[in-house]
């Protein structure tokens, strides 16, 4: 969400996520700011929101509060406020992110998150025909999610070496670098992909663009710990939460991601617009169309805890 006023746009961005982990408030938090970022803010400030149902470990939900005001000191992110109160209706905690930054006009950016990328959106014409890049991998957010939501399941089936490697990509969830070089390039729409995972991400952006889209589901980069953990808990990784992966619209796709590996951040040019108004993905000879966005995954696991 955007307000305009005479010389600077106010930013607001928003994520919600459920989970009994003191980690879990972290996706919310890097998720609103990379958007911000992207969308060429500095200054982040935030406000938190956690609720949570009855007969809660309290001290656990305190947690969730100490880890995010950690991190904040640790980026330099104001926390503004916080409010933590007990929801009835609830099964699952809720933590919501409220980001909110100032931003000159000359510094504004294209694209962002689930509330940005909506500006300087011109038309069908001027943005088919370009390239799609994808930087990182998909479902990773996701997957630390149920890492760190499950993680005796996770050590009765896997090495603890294993599981040390997907805690590892922890680092890998914020955005930095990748958003410079994509500003620097002159790069018509970036868009991180968050709830809902990449296939949610590609739909509401060609709703936004006005384009079709044809893709290479070969190309769409996966950690096999992903694949892995997805398969475990039954999740497809393609409609998980992926915070600080971005889909970069340009029109040198190859220049881009070749930038990217030499600051060895993964990418791959996964598909280009089009004039029309399909979304297909291919797969060898396979032919998919993308839907309407799906809740996202992870819901998944906390469903199956009634």
């Amino acid at each position: 969400m955007r307000l305009v006023t005479d010389d600077r746009q106010v930013l607001i961005e928003k994520a919600v996520v459920y989970g009994w982990s003191e980690h879990i408030g972290l996706h919310a938090l890097v998720s609103v700011a990379n958007s911000l970022t992207a969308a060429g803010a500095s200054d982040i400030g935030i406000g938190v929101r956690i609720t949570y149902p009855p007969h809660s470990d309290k001290f656990k939900i305190y947690t969730m509060e100490k880890a995010i005001k950690k991190e904040c000191r640790r980026r330099k992110i104001e926390f503004l406020e916080s409010f933590i109160f007990e929801n009835p209706l609830l099964t699952v905690p809720s933590v919501t992110i409220d980001g909110v930054a100032a931003v000159p006009e000359e510094e504004m950016g294209d694209g962002g998150g689930e509330e940005s990328g909506k500006s300087g959106m011109s038309g069908r014409k001027s943005f088919a025909g370009k390239d799609i890049v994808l930087s990182k991998w998909v479902g990773m957010d996701g997957m630390l999610q149920a890492a760190r939501e499950r993680a005796d399941m996770l050590r009765k089936r896997f090495t603890p070496a294993f599981i040390r490697q997907i805690i590892s990509y922890e680092k890998e969830l914020s955005a930095g670098k990748e958003l410079e070089l994509a500003r620097g390039m002159g790069v018509a729409c970036l868009r991180q992909i968050t709830q809902g995972g990449i296939f949610a991400a590609l739909w509401e952006l060609s709703k936004e663009l006005g384009v079709g889209l044809e893709l290479d589901m070969k190309h769409i980069s996966i950690l096999q710990e992903t694949v892995e953990v997805c398969e475990y808990f039954g999740l497809n990784p393609y409609q998980l939460a992926s915070a600080g992966s971005f889909l970069f619209v340009t029109e040198e796709g190859d220049m881009l991601k070749e930038a990217l590996l030499r600051e060895k951040i993964m990418a791959s040019v996964i598909g280009r617009t089009t004039g029309g108004q399909g979304k297909i993905i291919r797969n060898g000879e396979d032919v998919r169309y993308i839907d309407r966005p799906a809740p996202d995954e992870i819901w998944k696991l906390h469903i199956s805890e009634e």
